[in-house]
């Protein structure tokens, strides 16, 4: 009899809680507070992206949303297929990066390649702007992006956006959903080996993602941000004993911990640029360098040299003049931008960059085209 009503009690707790997920899953987040579509990856000559012909409605943590219109090709872009033939009088632009890139967190036609795209065509430049953006890409990751996708299109002109996390992250193996599928760079005392991308396989995650509950609780509560930190974080005693530096360990949205071996870094990004660099050469096409600023220095009308993610942008710009890459920081513009409207350039629960962010970005990269590569051939 006992075990009658112990059985009975948990088929009641759960049917109960069956009808609680379904009523969550098919009522809640459908209707009241709804959740993001699912965005699937897959690899298509073992390069990682977005399953093609795909379409989604993001919501953030403030109620707005925006779309994501996935290609023929697999990346999110206002260009429904990626066309190899060029046509005639048009100049191609492939612009090659991570999230920033693939236009996170606003509408497909906000993003800065669409702005640049937008300027130049108004400017008389009839231009085609193809993006090849994926999400926690790292610098190594690009330079595999603009081997071996990009490079079929035959662009006139390649534009590789950098972020502060580019530059360790290419050496440093990270685990997450997909990490594994981008190429990394093995350091050894006087040598680099590139260590391929592995196929991108689904996992748990990816099945978890189809129910509407999982994704609202994982993603716009910030629970997948908290895990990846977790998760990536070193266990390293003389690390968290370390004294926060004035502006905190977190800078331009990376840990400043992880970038102390700056020699290291410098080894890893002075490699992709000279592979860059190369490539660009064989293929006969223009290459220019963005990078995005410390911000926080921005805001606080701080000098960037007192924070240390700015060693980054020193690197960056050091490394490009040692190859002969024109090198874009994009301060200057935000810096003018900010001073006269004080308008910030990202949302305030996520570092990437809002509407505006990308409309100062886009315009800036176009200004530096049409200078450094079309003025100059008139």
């Amino acid at each position: 009899m006992k075990l009658k009503s112990i059985l009975a009690n948990i088929a009641l707790m759960a049917g109960s809680l069956l009808v609680c997920f379904l009523v969550f899953e098919f009522i809640i987040f459908k209707y009241i507070l709804k959740t993001s579509d699912a965005i699937p990856n897959t690899s298509i000559n073992n390069i990682i992206r977005y399953v093609p012909d795909s379409q989604a409605t993001l919501y953030e943590r403030d109620g707005s949303s925006h779309t994501v219109s996935i290609n023929a090709n697999g990346w999110n872009s206002s260009h429904d297929k990626y066309i190899k033939e060029k046509p005639k009088h048009t100049l191609r632009i492939a612009v090659v990066g991570d999230s920033y890139v693939q236009a996170s967190a606003v509408n497909v036609q906000e993003g800065f390649a669409e702005v640049i795209e937008q300027d130049l065509n108004a400017k008389g430049q009839n231009s085609q702007i193809y993006r090849f953006g994926i999400d926690g890409a790292p610098l190594s990751q690009y330079l595999y992006m603009a081997r071996n996708e990009a490079m079929q299109y035959k662009p006139n002109i390649m534009v590789v956006q950098l972020i502060h996390n580019d530059f360790d992250e290419s050496y440093r193996f990270l685990y997450g959903r997909y990490s594994s599928s981008f190429m990394k760079l093995k350091l050894g005392e006087n040598t680099i080996e590139e260590v391929a991308p592995a196929p991108y396989q689904p996992g748990l995650i990816d099945t978890l993602k189809k129910s509407r509950t999982f994704r609202y609780l994982y993603y716009q509560t910030g629970l997948s941000v908290i895990i990846r930190r977790i998760i990536n974080t070193k266990d390293d005693e003389d690390k968290t004993k370390q004294q926060a530096p004035k502006h905190g360990f977190v800078q331009s949205a990376i840990d400043v911990r992880n970038i102390t071996e700056l020699d290291k870094i410098r080894t890893v990004t002075s490699y992709n640029f000279k592979k860059l660099k190369d490539l660009s050469q064989t293929h006969n096409f223009k290459l220019l360098l963005v990078m995005d600023p410390v911000r926080e220095a921005i805001y606080q009308g701080d000098d960037a040299k007192n924070y240390e993610a700015n060693a980054l942008n020193q690197i960056a710009k050091q490394e490009a003049e040692k190859h002969n890459i024109p090198f874009l920081d994009l301060k200057d513009a935000m810096s003018e931008h900010y001073k006269i409207n004080k308008q910030r350039f990202e949302f305030p629960w996520d570092w990437h960059w809002n509407k505006l962010g990308n409309k100062i970005a886009g315009q800036a990269i176009a200004k530096k085209i049409h200078e450094q590569f079309l003025t100059r051939q008139q």
